[in-house]
Protein backbone atom coordinates (compact mmCIF):
# COMPACT_ATOMS: atom_id res chain seq x y z
CA UNK A 1 0.00 0.00 0.00
CA UNK A 2 1.42 3.21 -0.73
CA UNK A 3 -0.05 6.16 1.03
CA UNK A 4 -0.71 9.27 -0.96
CA UNK A 5 1.40 11.28 0.78
CA UNK A 6 2.19 15.09 -0.87
CA UNK A 7 5.13 15.70 -2.82
CA UNK A 8 7.18 18.84 -2.79
CA UNK A 9 5.80 20.13 -5.87
CA UNK A 10 2.43 19.78 -4.41
CA UNK A 11 3.11 21.58 -1.30
CA UNK A 12 4.02 24.45 -3.05
CA UNK A 13 1.43 25.77 -4.76
CA UNK A 14 -1.14 25.38 -1.45
CA UNK A 15 1.47 27.39 0.63
CA UNK A 16 1.59 30.00 -1.88
CA UNK A 17 -2.18 30.37 -1.94
CA UNK A 18 -2.89 30.66 1.75
CA UNK A 19 0.16 33.19 1.94
CA UNK A 20 -1.72 35.31 -0.52
CA UNK A 21 -4.80 34.80 1.31
CA UNK A 22 -3.37 35.86 4.26
CA UNK A 23 -1.87 38.71 2.55
CA UNK A 24 -4.84 40.19 1.50
CA UNK A 25 -6.94 39.36 4.68
CA UNK A 26 -4.40 41.88 6.51
CA UNK A 27 -4.83 44.06 3.75
CA UNK A 28 -7.83 44.40 3.43
CA UNK A 29 -8.00 44.80 7.26
CA UNK A 30 -6.05 47.78 7.49
CA UNK A 31 -7.45 49.60 4.94
CA UNK A 32 -11.26 49.21 6.51
CA UNK A 33 -9.12 50.35 9.93
CA UNK A 34 -8.05 53.18 7.56
CA UNK A 35 -11.12 54.60 6.59
CA UNK A 36 -12.97 54.03 9.92
CA UNK A 37 -10.68 56.58 11.07
CA UNK A 38 -11.36 59.12 8.31
CA UNK A 39 -14.99 58.95 8.67
CA UNK A 40 -14.62 59.43 12.44
CA UNK A 41 -12.31 62.38 11.97
CA UNK A 42 -14.64 63.66 9.02
CA UNK A 43 -17.86 62.97 11.62
CA UNK A 44 -17.41 63.56 15.17
CA UNK A 45 -17.10 67.32 16.70
CA UNK A 46 -16.47 68.32 19.59
CA UNK A 47 -19.21 70.56 21.39
CA UNK A 48 -17.38 73.76 21.44
CA UNK A 49 -20.58 75.85 22.90
CA UNK A 50 -22.05 78.29 21.58
CA UNK A 51 -20.56 81.50 19.33
CA UNK A 52 -18.99 84.64 21.07
CA UNK A 53 -21.35 86.75 19.44
CA UNK A 54 -24.56 84.94 20.78
CA UNK A 55 -22.69 84.82 24.60
CA UNK A 56 -22.28 88.35 24.13
CA UNK A 57 -26.20 88.85 23.65
CA UNK A 58 -26.66 86.30 25.68
CA UNK A 59 -24.96 87.86 29.06
CA UNK A 60 -26.29 91.14 28.18
CA UNK A 61 -29.91 90.16 27.91
CA UNK A 62 -29.33 88.44 30.83
CA UNK A 63 -27.98 90.97 33.28
CA UNK A 64 -30.79 93.57 32.13
CA UNK A 65 -33.35 90.78 33.03
CA UNK A 66 -31.66 89.76 35.99
CA UNK A 67 -31.03 85.89 35.10
CA UNK A 68 -28.11 84.70 37.23
CA UNK A 69 -28.07 81.07 35.48
CA UNK A 70 -27.12 82.57 32.14
CA UNK A 71 -24.80 84.57 33.70
CA UNK A 72 -23.29 82.08 35.42
CA UNK A 73 -23.71 79.33 32.71
CA UNK A 74 -21.28 81.88 30.15
CA UNK A 75 -19.23 83.20 32.30
CA UNK A 76 -15.59 82.43 34.58
CA UNK A 77 -15.57 83.89 37.98
CA UNK A 78 -13.38 86.73 36.67
CA UNK A 79 -16.18 88.02 34.11
CA UNK A 80 -19.47 87.44 36.82
CA UNK A 81 -17.25 90.01 39.11
CA UNK A 82 -16.99 92.66 36.32
CA UNK A 83 -20.19 91.88 35.17
CA UNK A 84 -21.78 92.60 38.57
CA UNK A 85 -19.63 96.10 39.09
CA UNK A 86 -21.62 97.04 35.67
CA UNK A 87 -25.05 95.65 36.55
CA UNK A 88 -27.29 98.90 35.89
CA UNK A 89 -25.39 99.91 33.34
CA UNK A 90 -26.08 97.57 30.34
CA UNK A 91 -29.66 98.54 29.30
CA UNK A 92 -30.09 99.86 25.36
CA UNK A 93 -27.02 98.21 23.90
CA UNK A 94 -26.84 96.93 20.45
CA UNK A 95 -24.91 93.98 19.15
CA UNK A 96 -22.20 95.61 17.06
CA UNK A 97 -19.48 92.74 15.97
CA UNK A 98 -17.08 90.25 17.31
CA UNK A 99 -13.01 89.82 16.49
CA UNK A 100 -10.57 88.18 17.34
CA UNK A 101 -7.73 90.41 19.37
CA UNK A 102 -4.52 90.08 17.96
CA UNK A 103 -2.69 89.39 20.97
CA UNK A 104 -4.54 85.97 21.93
CA UNK A 105 -5.86 84.01 19.50
CA UNK A 106 -8.70 82.08 22.15
CA UNK A 107 -9.97 85.55 22.89
CA UNK A 108 -12.99 87.67 20.87
CA UNK A 109 -13.64 91.09 21.94
CA UNK A 110 -17.43 91.40 21.61
CA UNK A 111 -18.66 95.18 20.79
CA UNK A 112 -22.53 96.66 21.78
CA UNK A 113 -22.89 100.17 21.66
CA UNK A 114 -25.57 102.67 22.49
CA UNK A 115 -25.77 106.70 22.09
CA UNK A 116 -23.09 107.89 25.00
CA UNK A 117 -21.74 104.46 25.60
CA UNK A 118 -19.86 101.01 24.40
CA UNK A 119 -19.71 97.50 26.03
CA UNK A 120 -16.66 95.45 25.61
CA UNK A 121 -17.50 91.76 26.24
CA UNK A 122 -14.19 89.81 25.94
CA UNK A 123 -15.04 86.19 25.02
CA UNK A 124 -12.24 83.39 25.60
CA UNK A 125 -12.14 79.78 24.86
CA UNK A 126 -11.75 78.10 28.06
CA UNK A 127 -11.54 74.54 28.03
CA UNK A 128 -13.19 74.02 24.49
CA UNK A 129 -16.35 76.68 25.10
CA UNK A 130 -16.69 80.20 25.02
CA UNK A 131 -16.98 82.76 28.30
CA UNK A 132 -17.21 85.98 29.54
CA UNK A 133 -13.79 86.77 30.93
CA UNK A 134 -14.72 90.58 30.73
CA UNK A 135 -16.42 93.33 30.77
CA UNK A 136 -16.19 96.69 30.52
CA UNK A 137 -18.53 99.75 29.89
CA UNK A 138 -17.03 102.88 28.75
CA UNK A 139 -18.02 106.12 26.23
CA UNK A 140 -18.75 105.96 23.02
CA UNK A 141 -15.85 106.12 20.62
CA UNK A 142 -15.02 109.27 18.93
CA UNK A 143 -15.45 110.26 15.52
CA UNK A 144 -12.85 109.73 12.85
CA UNK A 145 -11.44 113.49 12.81
CA UNK A 146 -10.78 114.29 9.49
CA UNK A 147 -6.54 114.58 7.88
CA UNK A 148 -5.52 118.14 8.75
CA UNK A 149 -5.37 120.36 5.45
CA UNK A 150 -2.54 122.26 3.88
Amino acid sequence: MTAATPTSSDSAPLRSSSTRTILIVVVAVIVLAGAAFVVYKLTHKRDTGQPPAVIATSIQKAVVAGDQATIDKFTTTQGRAELAAVKGKLAGFTFGSCAFIPSNVKTQLCVMTRPGGQLSLYVTNTNGKYLLNSARVGPAGLPPTPPPST
